[in-house]
């Protein structure tokens, strides 16, 4: 992602970028590292991402460097050049064509979204099915087992506390993918898709993930 966003990005000034649903903020600091001149903020509805966040940058602080906690739907702040999201759209609790028109409003014209979610694929179709149907059983025995078996796929790369925040996202079915449909109604607030990037699944639990650009133009009247 941080390759992708540097591909793309204005380089040539100061630019605002914002990390939606940044995670404990390690996309943040990377793209800090990579746009000097940017500042970069990263915005997560948990406290405990944010919290991790902010431990991390006490370590080496960087002076473009923010984190917010917060809903995205209910944040207001001054448009950004480019929005970045890392599997993260398709979980958003909200009307699609609503959030659309928030991504647009929060850009400025030209600006870019760089998002990385799911797409319209048999896969992802039995996965979502597999997630309603854990959700329909959900009990903490299931937690259990669910976590037991994300330390064994990414106990190194992970700590507990970071496992466990994602136990629930296991209970979670896509809202939405990016498809033919989604694109139009990207389309009808002003965000116009201008490329694709493949994405390589790093475990057999998560959904195929693809990363599209859009561009942020005035919609036709």
């Amino acid at each position: 992602m941080r390759d992708i966003v540097a591909a793309v990005a204005p380089l040539d000034r100061p630019i605002r970028v914002l990390d939606l649903g940044c995670g404990t903020g390690s996309l943040v600091v990377r793209l800090a590292d990579t746009l000097p001149a940017a500042t970069v903020i990263g915005l997560d509805v948990s406290p405990a991402n944010i919290a991790a966040a902010e431990r991390s940058q006490a370590r080496g602080p960087a002076s473009n460097v923010q984190f917010v906690t917060g809903d995205y739907l209910s944040y207001r702040t001054d448009p950004f050049d480019v929005i970045v999201s890392d599997g993260v759209l398709h979980l958003i609790d909200a009307d699609t064509a609503s959030l659309a028109a928030k991504l647009a409003r929060d850009l400025r014209r030209d600006g870019t979204l760089i998002c990385n979610m799911p797409f319209a694929c048999a896969y992802n179709t039995a996965f979502a099915i597999v997630r309603r149907g854990l959700r329909a059983i959900r009990a903490p025995w299931l937690d259990r087992t669910i976590l037991q078996a994300a330390r064994m796929l990414h106990g190194r790369a992970m700590d507990d506390d970071a496992l466990r925040e994602r136990v629930r996202y296991m209970y979670i079915p896509p809202r939405r993918v990016m498809n033919a449909r989604l694109q139009q109604t990207f389309a009808a607030a002003g965000l116009y898709r201008q490329t694709e990037y493949a994405m390589t699944a790093t475990s057999p639990s998560q959904l195929r993930h693809r990363v599209t650009v859009f561009t942020r133009r005035d919609p036709p009247q």
